[in-house]
């Protein structure tokens, strides 16, 4: 979401935009790609696609411009001032400090990253298999959490509180920057998205 505008990232038919609250949807010019995940930062839209890495759109998708991360499968996108965070299948996190024009893999460099959440300096990101991992440098170092060994596919943070969604064992949640980490009652789904609005959690 941008000021009105609502993007949707689509398998195979790009992004699609809407400015009344989903009335309606017009398809932008990013119309024939497979659209993991979506990040916006001021003017800029940021869509990481399957197979063709990251693209950027600076006019609600008018038009697009591949940026040189342009050969990974993107899953998940995060935005932190100037510097822009990709989760990468098997080749980890990269991180691009001009709007996309360079990308430069950080230290988490073989993993599948499906999700990437940022409070403050710390950077979260959910791995296939290995769990959560955090770097409070920008991607030079990261730590494995104590959740170590799920699938995490969504992440969420909410003040101190920072949610996990994984494969098949539902919603984690850790207080401590993921020092240890609790399971919810929500314990036996698939959970592929998390949302935040003041004290509810949707999942």
């Amino acid at each position: 979401i941008s000021g009105n505008n609502i993007f949707a990232g689509t398998y195979v038919n790009g992004v699609y935009l809407s400015t009344n609250s989903g009335q309606s949807w017009t398809q932008t010019a990013l119309n024939n790609r497979d659209v993991r995940s979506l990040a916006i930062s001021g003017n800029n839209i940021f869509a990481g696609t399957e197979y063709n890495g990251v693209y950027l759109s600076t006019n609600n998708g008018q038009s697009w411009t591949q940026t040189t991360l342009n050969n990974k499968n993107v899953y998940s996108l995060a935005i932190s001032g100037n510097n822009i965070f990709a989760g990468t299948y098997n080749n980890g996190v990269y991180l691009s400090t001009n709007n996309g024009q360079n990308w430069t893999q950080t230290a988490l460099n073989n993993l599948s990253v499906y999700s990437l959440a940022i409070s403050g300096n710390n950077i979260f990101a959910g791995t296939y298999y290995y769990g959560v991992y955090l770097s409070t440098n920008n991607g030079a170092s990261w730590t494995q959490t104590s959740l170590n060994d799920k699938t995490v596919r969504s992440l969420a943070i909410s003040g101190n509180n920072i949610f996990a969604g994984t494969s098949n064992s539902g919603v984690y949640f850790s207080t401590n920057n993921g020092t240890s980490w609790t399971q919810t009652a929500l314990n036996d789904k698939q959970v592929l998205s998390l949302s935040i609005s003041a004290n509810n959690i949707f999942s």
